[in-house]
């Protein structure tokens, strides 16, 4: 049997020799240049967004908009088949009162989320990363897989194949199937191979959103434990990340994985393939999925904090006229359950649904039906409401 070997190759390349699974070569795979600009343009963004205004109201709001939104993609990128919605409430029980192994999956999930953001930064640091420490893998996997009633998944432990169990990752309709390492001495080899290479001084300079991919990459090719690594691969992203201030966005990607899954799936074979060819740049293509969703994930973020200001400002406004009387005590709760009634039913309405909906019609009981049209019209004078097609909208 072969000994184990390792050897740098060049500053940021660095071949690893297994006893049963073959060489296994962790390298940056790109061209700079060609994706400069584009990582510029992500790190031009989050400096903006880090700079939104702290209000408790606004913070609160988009963490808990992510935090659900993320757990949700994440699990869905395995399998689960909870609903976004479903995915919020769950959230929101006490988890010691969970006994379903489905929706223990989510909590430990949001468990992990927050440990991770114990080592988060607010200020962003695109360059010089910190160092990883191999115990976070573990930690990571046990939050993830704790307390599940699944077989062959222990939680924290490596992954040993016997001579009659396979692991095969992906499947054709994503690009291939892959048979990742297998036996514990290899796998064991490769974690600390690949914690060195993150940590060694020409990778944790590099800009971190490339370190914290391709962390992700080579995680998911050693394929470490028996389940969980898809999950705990993107815990190890986002925790990277939040160490250097890529605030909300670190985790809010998994959407981005989500919706385009089948490239993501099909990006690490495709990565893989062109490596073991010894393609030039075989990472690029992973690379600038990443950035392309990052990008995206943080205009995103942008637009829902300001539309979140944006409201912020019109409840003040809206109080500040009942205060005056400017507006009367029935037009303010009149806009509460519009507010309501759009959010639940994630529609707007004609003046006549509107009157029709069982709460504004109490709200008019013993009002003549004019008496609620010159509400509504009192209501768009004053640029709290106004008519677009036929539909009543908040704001003008």
């Amino acid at each position: 049997m072969p000994e184990h070997s390792k050897k740098w190759m060049d500053e940021t390349t660095l071949r690893v020799m297994t006893y049963k699974s073959g060489s296994f070569t962790f390298q940056l795979g790109l061209d700079l240049n060609q994706i400069q600009a584009m990582l510029d343009r992500v790190n031009d963004s989050q400096k903006r967004f880090n700079k939104t205004p702290s209000l408790p109201l606004i913070i609160d709001q988009i963490q808990d908009k992510v935090l659900a939104s993320s757990i949700y993609s994440t699990n869905t990128i395995e399998g689960g088949q909870f609903t976004e919605q479903e995915t919020a409430n769950i959230l929101k029980q006490d988890p010691k009162t969970i006994q379903k192994s489905e929706e223990r999956r989510l909590t430990n999930l949001k468990e992990s989320i927050d440990w991770v953001k114990q080592s988060s930064s607010k200020s962003l640091a695109p360059i010089n990363g910190k160092p990883f420490e191999l115990s976070t893998i573990f930690k990571l996997h046990t939050l993830v897989s704790q307390n599940l009633v699944e077989q062959h998944n222990p939680a924290g432990e490596l992954r040993n194949n016997q001579p009659t169990q396979k692991t095969i990752v992906g499947n054709d309709i994503h690009g291939g199937t892959y048979r990742p390492p297998k036996c514990i001495e290899d796998i064991e080899y490769l974690i600390q191979a690949w914690v060195e290479w993150l940590n060694s001084p020409n990778i944790i300079n590099q800009p971190v959103i490339i370190r914290a991919c391709l962390a992700h990459y080579y995680f998911e090719l050693i394929h470490p434990f028996w389940d969980g690594n898809g999950r705990t691969g993107r815990l190890i992203e986002m925790f990277i990340l939040e160490q250097s201030g890529y605030r909300f966005s670190s985790s809010a990607i998994w959407k981005y994985y989500q919706v385009h899954i089948h490239e993501y799936f099909a990006l690490f074979n495709q990565c893989r393939k062109q490596a073991e060819k010894k393609e030039d740049h075989p990472n690029q293509l992973f690379i600038e999925f990443v950035l392309e969703g990052m990008f995206e994930t943080i205009e995103y973020l942008h637009d829902e904090s300001n539309k979140l200001i944006g409201f912020l400002l019109y409840q003040t406004a809206l109080n500040n006229a009942k205060f005056s009387k400017e507006i009367s005590d029935r037009q303010f709760n009149l806009i509460h359950i519009l507010m309501r009634a759009i959010g639940e039913n994630n529609k707007h309405f004609s003046k006549a649904e509107l009157y029709r909906i069982p709460q504004i019609h109490a709200l008019y009981s013993g009002k003549v039906e004019r008496t609620f049209y010159r509400d509504i019209d009192k209501l768009m004078e004053l640029e709290f409401l106004s008519e677009q097609e036929g539909l009543v909208v908040l704001g003008n």
